[in-house]
């Protein structure tokens, strides 16, 4: 198996473990697994590519992808060591809720932080 997911601090963090080679298959797992959690509530994703080996190219081009990333819910996809080609795109892809981390508990920290100041602010109200 190539992916796993968990949450890291329900409903708010959800992590997804990415290993070997990446399918598109393993990408729509994600996604449909994703995409109705979205629909209850605000999530802060943790993506692990630091055992990946490879992935098909042809993920970056599925429209599944941006109902998953641009869902009105989804805060920050915080990646662990995302390859290079990966990186670029979807660095330019994402616009603003994208941040590339090389270290799996800094970027945990990140999220927390993160998903924090938004639980601050939902208090207020």
């Amino acid at each position: 198996m190539t992916v796993t997911t968990h949450w890291v601090n329900e409903p708010w963090i959800f992590a997804v473990n990415l290993s070997e080679y990446v399918t598109m298959d393993d990408i729509r797992s994600v996604i449909g697994e994703c995409v109705p959690l979205l629909r209850e509530h605000p999530i802060y994703f943790l993506i692990d590519m630091s055992s990946v080996s490879g992935f098909d190219s042809h993920i970056l081009e599925m429209s599944s992808l941006s109902e998953w990333i641009f869902h009105p819910n989804s805060r920050w996809f915080v990646y662990v060591r995302p390859t290079g080609l990966f990186k670029s795109i979807m660095k330019a892809r994402q616009r603003g809720n994208f941040k590339a981390i090389d270290d799996r508990d800094a970027a945990l920290e990140f999220l927390r932080r993160a998903a924090h100041a938004e639980q601050s602010n939902a208090q207020l109200f």
